[in-house]
């Protein structure tokens, strides 16, 4: 049976601790531009710990998967430099790490879902002045559509969104730690990454499946809770808009049907739980 313990979850031999870079509280419309501040009053005495008033109060989750020998991080926070969405960055990733005993040396692989400034932050140590890797035995994973749509020039000479992919991505393929993937891959016995854009061009979920007990991992599909509910809505960070609906879409009728757990990097910490229903609408629910 699948058990859920403070901060961490075992799906069959998986064993998964989830950690955080903090959390940022900001307007929701500056993500759903198209929708008023009234559209998220049904979900406050639901999700409370994700509302500050109007405000969502969204996690910067990270996740360490155990497979026998095997620890894979899934994405590295926002980092402790700069602001994001107006707000300056936490950065408690690397204390979490300590908090939990986990060195970062035993990180053998660093899986990023995308190459979004919240989900490539700790790549490397920015607290120290030569910003060596951050985990320094891992093989860096990303998928080779987002690898070459952040490296176009488009991207890299855009002030905002090229800064990201010059400072945290490119000096990781610069020493020679990142690997493209270009499909399903199995990173551990039991967690298999696939390809599920719409978010970005390779944006890439996790599937952990052990002993007949299933979990995926969603990365930016669900942006918040309420993106269980709420799936057709437009989500401004998507790249595509049509296939984030659709990846959302599918990805929660998959669960749904499987009765797996979803883990999501801004679902409420520690940021699993299952898909319900109620009164003939579905909903993401807390473990």
């Amino acid at each position: 049976m699948n058990s859920s313990r403070n901060n961490t979850l075992q799906i069959g031999d998986v064993h998964i601790t989830a950690l955080s870079d903090g959390s940022i509280t900001f307007d929701p419309r500056i993500l759903f531009p198209k929708d008023p501040l009234d559209v998220w009053e049904p979900y406050h005495e639901r999700f409370p710990e994700y509302f500050e008033g109007e405000l969502f109060k969204n996690n910067l989750g990270s996740f360490v998967f155990t497979s026998q020998e095997k620890h894979i991080l899934a994405d590295t926070g926002f980092g402790p430099n700069g602001k994001m969405l107006g707000h300056h960055a936490p950065g408690q990733l690397l204390r979490d790490f300590s908090k939990n005993g986990i060195k970062l040396d035993s990180i053998d692989t660093v899986f990023l879902t995308h190459l979004h400034g919240d989900h490539v932050g700790w790549n490397l140590r920015e607290d120290l002045e030569d910003r060596r890797l951050s985990f320094p035995n891992a093989r860096y994973r990303v998928h080779e559509a987002d690898w070459k749509h952040f490296t176009t020039n488009k991207i890299l000479n855009d002030e905002n969104r090229g800064k990201t992919t010059k400072h945290s991505v490119i000096p990781v393929h610069e020493q020679g730690a990142l690997d493209l993937m270009n499909g399903e891959t199995e990173l551990a016995p039991g967690v298999v990454a696939f390809h599920t854009p719409g978010h970005t061009p390779g944006h890439m979920s996790l599937l952990i499946s052990s002993r007949n007990q299933r979990a995926v991992l969603v990365g930016d599909i669900l942006g918040s809770p309420m993106q269980a509910s709420e799936t057709e809505l437009s989500y401004s960070p998507d790249w595509n808009q049509k296939m984030g609906i659709e990846a959302r879409n599918n990805i929660l009728d998959q669960a749904e049907t499987s009765n797996s757990i979803v883990i999501g990097s801004h679902l409420s910490f520690p940021g699993w739980g299952r898909i319900i229903r109620w009164e003939g609408r579905r909903y993401w629910k807390a473990l």
